[in-house]
């Protein structure tokens, strides 16, 4: 018995479909993978979109952004801030607030001028230091510089200008040059050598006049006065006694201190 005849090759089938499965140029078709490949792409995209949106709503809440829009800050809700204390209305007539009170009385005499008429010319001590005789010595504190003219300076009018209106209270002098040089038999002591003012007057503005009189003794002779106010005060020799005797013998009127105690005004 003959086998059986070999069957048809199938190839010529398959070649008859080629037209189908082929474009003109003779390309082979996409396989359908290739077809499955470019279907999942859309996918892709779309989470990759909402993970670019995310990152960058996410920076602008950490940047702080911009101001809220109008529509936001519609709807969020003002922090409610405290009222400012109501303050007292101010009345125009409010009385203005009562000045200093003045300061305590004390002795002017170093803030103020002084002028003289006469002053006696400089001389030499028993040191040979030169002494001079200003009435600028009359405010300085020091018992043992002084103020002197030649001769007897009864009526000599001495001028104190204060730095304003002042009330005084007390005013005072040393009435002759306080002044001792060396010790025992040969001692020279000024105060006993000069003149010496016995009795003064002291002047204000509004003409009152104080009279003082004078004790024979070296240090600092005041007396208080109703409080006076006034700019300047005048010193007027009223008496002054004859020159001393012996080696301390000068023919000088002679004042070392001054003292003017009061309270400047406003």
């Amino acid at each position: 018995m003959l086998p059986p005849p070999p069957s048809a090759a199938r190839y010529p089938l398959f070649a008859d479909d080629a037209p189908h499965l082929t474009g003109s140029t003779g390309a082979p078709a996409p396989s359908e993978p290739a077809h499955r490949s470019r279907s999942w792409l859309p996918w892709l995209a779309v989470p990759l979109v909402l993970l670019l949106v995310a990152g960058l709503g996410g920076a602008l809440l950490l940047s702080g952004g911009e101001e809220p829009t109008e529509e936001a800050a519609a709807t969020t809700a003002p922090t409610p801030q405290p009222e400012p204390p109501a303050s007292a209305p101010v009345s125009p007539t409010t009385p203005a607030a009562e000045p200093a009170k003045p300061e305590e009385p004390a002795d002017l005499a170093r803030l103020a001028a002084v002028s003289a008429p006469v002053t006696a010319p400089a001389s030499t001590d028993t040191e040979g230091n030169v002494t001079r005789y200003e009435a600028g010595n009359l405010l300085d504190g020091v018992e043992t510089t002084c103020w002197r003219m030649p001769g007897d300076g009864s009526g000599t009018e001495i001028v104190f200008t204060l730095d304003g209106p002042t009330e005084i209270s007390t005013v005072g002098l040393i009435n002759g040059y306080a002044k001792t040089v060396g010790s025992g038999p040969r001692a020279l002591d000024w105060y006993a050598g000069n003149r010496r003012v016995g009795a003064v007057e002291w002047v204000f503005d509004d003409g009152t006049v104080v009279p003082q009189e004078l004790e024979e003794i070296r240090t600092m002779q005041a007396t208080e006065v109703d409080p006076v106010t006034t700019t300047t005060v005048t010193l007027r020799l009223v008496e002054v006694s004859a020159p001393g005797q012996g080696r301390a013998r000068r023919d000088f009127t002679a004042l070392s201190d001054v003292t003017l105690v009061g309270v400047p005004l406003p």
